[in-house]
């Protein structure tokens, strides 16, 4: 599995520190995040894509992960998109690669 990259790491903890996610959660929805850009780059999907997260969503549902478990990957990821929307990168598609590094 990936490592989420730095640059990544630090705009999603302040973004968990913005939206006031308690701290004992910060480790679950960091795993989250890589969950999703790893079933990404495994399954060819574009990750700053908002259409890639019903097939995130509904592999977490066939592994058998909770409601609760899939309600947070939800908006662990929608915070993976808040920050893309505030780069102006959301939707916009590079190369698989890239758009895991360089969020």
């Amino acid at each position: 599995m990936l490592a989420i990259p730095s640059a990544l790491q630090s705009k999603f903890d302040g973004q968990l520190r913005i939206k006031s996610i308690p701290s004992n959660l910060h480790g679950s929805y960091q795993k989250w995040l890589r969950y999703y850009l790893d079933f990404c780059r495994k399954y060819r999907l574009p990750p700053r894509e908002e259409k890639s997260l019903p097939p995130f969503l509904r592999k977490l549902q066939d592994k058998k992960q909770s409601e609760t478990q899939r309600e947070q990957a939800l908006a662990a990821i929608t915070l993976y998109y808040d920050i893309l929307r505030e780069m102006g990168k959301l939707g916009k598609v590079p190369s698989l690669p890239a758009a895991i590094i360089d969020p």
